[in-house]
């Protein structure tokens, strides 16, 4: 009996080891298909103190070491798994993420920005619901997800969802949001399961859900009340503002020009990264989560879409908020007597957010997509890390990335002589190994390698590491540090080791980026200048002319959200006059929008557009069109560019191009002795947008075209273009946008003219004078062998008169 029972328990023990053993490792590929909705509560929400309502804003969050920020307390904060499906009449949601899409790669990433909550949301604000799903190589039992708001980290959860989307909603203790600007910050920790190599890092990813990330509220706050609110619209599930004008008598020439100023206030109040216009003259149904049903014009008008028109009216210029059953509620309305009387009541929502043309800002408003906002380098000088946002970060793994941001303005002209600095504070171990570097890279372009040569660790300090402008652009500019980290360990790679716990670099937030002295000299056309800081329109001292052809509503919509999109650059609502003939442009910057058929061949081929293409743009989409195979195209190509590389005096002549531009960075376009003929160009059927610049006819202006085959191609185009990542690749002569695709190429300038911005000061014009010199090396080469000549000329003479004879 005694030897049974034994047998007995043995069995049972050896069962429980077998099943308690983990399931193998599943190495299948990825799914792309979109994935299966789960929840899970999450690992650990550290506990936070309830913040007071008006305390002082929280610092920046940014990770101070490779494991990131912990909570400085343990205890959990009772959660609750997300809900699914659509919010309730008692649950409204309010989208955080300004974009499509959320991506948090590597080994150490993070994302912060701001988001605006009116007084009524701070008070009801109940939930976070974070949503996500991770590469399936993401390591669970060393990777970490972290939220923080106001720099209060409230959700720290392994990063464990690589078969779908997971859902964790955090409550949110009392008092933690506020009534204006709240920080976010979404940071993840990854590590891979398998490899060690630094190239491994790259198949690291966590990808936030927009549409299934938002903050929940009891009862319905969004209702808007005043015109404080709208800077609060928000986003929708797609990262996306609209603001919907309703204007019933925007056929009238007078109504034009309230209606355009009233979007680009709009939009400077909100401030968001992805904005559009929409003008219409039907009612709009009641507006979603990002957007805003606004009704304008007469009060005749207006009682044709709204079922009451507000008091005063017919009297004085009036705004105000009502709830409409067609439009919604927190409906806005700007109405009054007369055209002029609308004109003054838009005036009272551009003046708050306008400021002289003289004024110069401090910095750029990025802080609804990127904190902090991005300091504006007008002339040399020096930011710390600290300032930028970057803190003090101590990193375990192999590849280390961090951000910063800075501002250039419109007529920053030293993209061709110079380098900025980077005055680094680091500090390796010595455990990294040389061949080991930091790289640092401007809008995505590498700009300068820094390697490690030496074995035994270091501490650098102030150490200059030099970074080419050539690819610095007006306005907004990335500046990432990048360091790539080897080691013996992570060679040997043993199973189930882990990077090093204490760390094998640091980044000080006491880093510096410097910023020499460059030159002032605007150049037009530069379409660059125009995403970036809304030039050449934010500097004109007068209204620019705005030119709408045809296209209805369709061009009015393209031109308030272009006007929108180049406010929030400028800052400031641009001053402007709609005119309705060419004979009222004069000699002053103007804008074009409208379909490619309603302008003349003469304003087309003077932006640079060839007239023929008012009547071949867009026939050719009603057509079968052949398919393209460009992988195959590509490699043929290369095949035949190997067996003519060497033949003949072309393929000589090809290969010492080549190698000039490989060790010198010198091309045949840059040993012109004339600037480059500027050619029409005839847009193709695959083109659904169109932006053209080029100087007007006196040569004094600069004229700027939007145009599209039709008018809704026209609408589709800019909508998307007006999209962030689309709106930052404008740049050059002129930008051609595939709606389809949604692809921007742009078409490098021709031939340019210089605007002086300010004083002609001898150390500005010794700066642009360089500057030209190097982007022309023939010409500077010709002008050192004429000095060289003279000199020599200059030295016989001298000669002959001296001496004995």
């Amino acid at each position: 009996m005694t030897r049974t029972a034994a047998l007995l328990a043995l069995l049972l023990a050896s069962t429980g080891l077998v099943s308690s053993q983990p399931a193998p490792f599943d190495m299948s590929p990825e799914r792309k298909a979109s994935p299966p909705v789960k929840t899970e509560p999450p690992a650990r929400q550290p506990a936070t103190p309830a913040p007071a309502a008006k305390a002082a804003p929280a610092p920046s969050p940014a990770p101070s070491n490779g494991q990131l920020p912990v909570a400085p307390s343990p205890a959990p904060i009772a959660s609750r798994p997300a809900p699914s499906g659509t919010p309730t009449d008692a649950t409204l949601r309010r989208y955080v993420i300004p974009s499509d899409r959320l991506s948090l790669t590597g080994e150490i990433d993070s994302k912060q920005w701001t988001i605006q909550l009116s007084a009524e949301e701070a008070e009801a604000a109940t939930t976070l619901n974070v949503a996500y799903q991770n590469a399936i190589v993401v390591a669970p039992e060393t990777s970490v997800l972290r939220v923080f708001v106001n720099g209060v980290p409230i959700l720290e959860n392994p990063v464990k969802s690589p078969d779908g989307i997971s859902e964790v909603a955090v409550p949110l203790p009392a008092g933690l949001v506020r009534q204006g600007s709240n920080l976010i910050t979404i940071a993840a920790q990854q590590r891979h399961r398998t490899d060690c190599t630094i190239e491994s890092t790259y198949e690291l990813w966590t990808e936030i859900a927009p549409e299934r990330t938002y903050l929940s509220f009891r009862g319905d706050t969004r209702r808007m009340t005043r015109l404080e609110d709208v800077a609060s619209i928000g986003v929708d599930a797609a990262g996306k503002t609209r603001f919907n004008i309703i204007a019933p008598g925007i056929d009238v020439v007078t109504a034009t020009k309230p209606v355009l100023r009233l979007a680009e206030g709009l939009a400077v109040y909100a401030n968001m990264p992805n904005q559009s216009v929409q003008i219409t003259q039907e009612a709009v149904r009641p507006a979603g989560s990002g957007s805003l049903n606004i009704v304008v014009g007469l009060p005749a008008d207006v009682q044709r879409v709204l079922a009451e028109v507000p008091n005063g009216a017919s009297v004085s210029p009036t705004i105000s908020f009502v709830d409409d059953p067609e439009t919604g509620a927190g409906t806005m309305v700007v109405t009054g007597p007369t055209w002029q009387a609308i004109e003054t009541a838009v005036d009272t929502i551009t003046t708050p957010v306008d400021r002289p043309i003289d004024t110069q800002r401090s910095a750029l408003s990025t802080q609804a997509w990127h904190y902090p906002n991005a300091p504006i380098f007008f002339s040399g000088g020096k930011q710390s890390f600290a300032k930028l946002g970057a803190s003090t970060q101590e990193f375990s793994g192999r590849r280390f990335r961090t951000e910063i941001l800075i501002g250039i303005p419109a007529d920053f002209y030293a993209n061709d002589y110079g380098e900025a600095r980077i005055l680094l504070d680091a500090a390796y171990t010595a455990d990294v190994l040389p061949g080991s570097h930091i790289d640092v890279y401007v809008n995505g372009n590498i700009a300068s390698t820094l390697p490690i040569t030496s074995g035994g660790g270091a501490i650098l300090r102030q150490l200059p590491v030099s970074v080419t402008m050539r690819h610095f652009r007006p306005g907004a500019n990335t500046i990432a540090v990048e360091a790539h980290l080897r080691t013996a360990a992570d060679e040997a790679c043993v199973p189930g080791g882990e990077a090093d716990a204490g760390g094998r670099f640091v980044l000080f937030d006491t880093s510096n980026f410097e910023m020499p002295d460059f030159a002032r000299m605007a150049q037009v056309p530069n379409l660059a200048g125009l995403a970036g800081t809304g030039f050449p329109y934010n500097r004109s001292p007068q209204p620019t002319p705005v030119v709408i052809n045809g296209g209805g509503t369709a061009s009015l919509s393209t031109a308030a959200t272009f006007l929108a999109k180049m406010s929030v650059a400028a800052g400031r609502p641009l001053a402007i006059e709609p005119v309705s003939s060419m004979a009222m442009v004069g000699e002053r910057d103007a804008l074009f929008f409208g379909p490619i058929s309603q302008f003349q061949p003469e304003v087309l081929a003077q932006v640079g557009i060839a007239p023929q293409s008012r009547m071949a743009w867009g026939d050719e989409t009603a057509l079968p069109q052949p398919e393209i195979d460009l992988q195959q195209t590509t490699a043929t190509f290369e095949k035949w560019r190997d067996q003519l590389s060497n033949a003949g005096w072309r393929g000589q002549v090809s290969s010492l191009q080549e190698w000039l531009n490989r060790n010198f960075d010198i091309t045949l376009e840059s040993l012109r002795l004339t600037p480059r003929g500027a050619d029409q160009f005839t847009p193709s059927a695959e083109t659904s947008l169109l932006i053209a610049q080029r100087p007007a006819p006196d040569d004094e202006a600069v004229w700027t075209m939007v145009t599209a085959p039709t008018a809704d191609a026209l609408w589709e185009g800019a909508e998307g273009l007006a999209q962030t990542p689309q709106w930052n690749r404008v740049g050059g002569e002129m930008v051609l946008f595939n709606a389809t695709e949604q692809s921007t190429s742009t078409h490098a300038v021709s031939t340019f003219n210089f605007r002086p911005t300010g004083p002609l000061t001898f150390a500005n014009v010794r700066l642009v004078v360089a500057n030209w010199l190097s982007g022309n090396v023939l010409s500077f080469a010709a002008a050192l062998f004429v000095a060289c000549m003279l000199l020599g000329v200059a030295t016989l003479l001298l000669l002959q008169n001296l001496g004995r004879r």
